[in-house]
């Protein structure tokens, strides 16, 4: 395969089958695979309650409906890469400003639209985002780094139903007139101390 072809992996399996360590290619894989982004995870609240109340079909098809609401407020804000896994979205900004926005945008138009998880209960979801250089793989892995494995923890492991989580980094980075409602948290997940930004939808009243 053509070297311009290669995907990260491809990439660095050639080097391991030349005999050569890839952290001395350290600098041509980061200047050819990586990208400064933001990355947004979104999880659905409620997945194994609901699908073991009112069965899988009935959780689909809010899933779906979700996933509707979801998409075409990404794509207003530019996001350059999505995809939906389960009851995840995965989506990728050049912008922390337009992954925030939309994040922000996600939880009022889930409101607005009375979407439903269960007859009492309404559709919610948690979110985390990232930012900073991480490498692109072009595969169905997409992106690897510190803060993508922190925008995972953020919207899958500490975020609730209406909460926005953002990384230090994204904090950092972003228009202050974006973030002046989040608030500084700092959690211990997995041996490590992360600092982080909460932001809690609220309908207005």
């Amino acid at each position: 395969m053509p070297r311009d072809k290669e995907n990260l992996f491809q990439s660095m399996s050639r080097f391991i089958e030349s005999g050569i360590d890839p952290m001395m290619k350290h600098e041509e894989i980061w200047h050819r695979y990586g990208e400064t982004v933001a990355a947004l995870i979104l999880d659905s609240s409620g997945f194994s309650r609901v699908t073991e109340s009112h069965g899988i079909i009935h959780f689909l098809s809010r899933l779906m409906l979700l996933r509707n609401i979801c998409k075409p407020i990404f794509e207003a804000h530019n996001c350059k890469r999505l995809h939906f896994e389960a009851d995840n979205a995965f989506a990728i900004f050049d912008s922390v400003e337009d992954a925030i926005e939309s994040a922000l945008q996600v939880h009022s138009a889930l409101y607005e639209a009375k979407l439903m998880l269960t007859e009492e209960e309404r559709f919610r979801v948690g979110i985390g985002i990232g930012y900073g250089k991480m490498l692109y793989s072009e595969t169905l892995e997409g992106y690897f780094s510190e803060e993508m494995n922190f925008a995972s923890k953020l919207g899958e492991d500490l975020a609730d139903g209406d909460e926005t989580l953002i990384s230090d980094s994204a904090y950092q980075q972003a228009d202050k007139q974006l973030t002046g409602e989040f608030s500084p948290r700092e959690t211990q997940i997995s041996g490590i101390s992360l600092k982080h930004y909460r932001h809690t939808f609220s309908p207005k009243s």
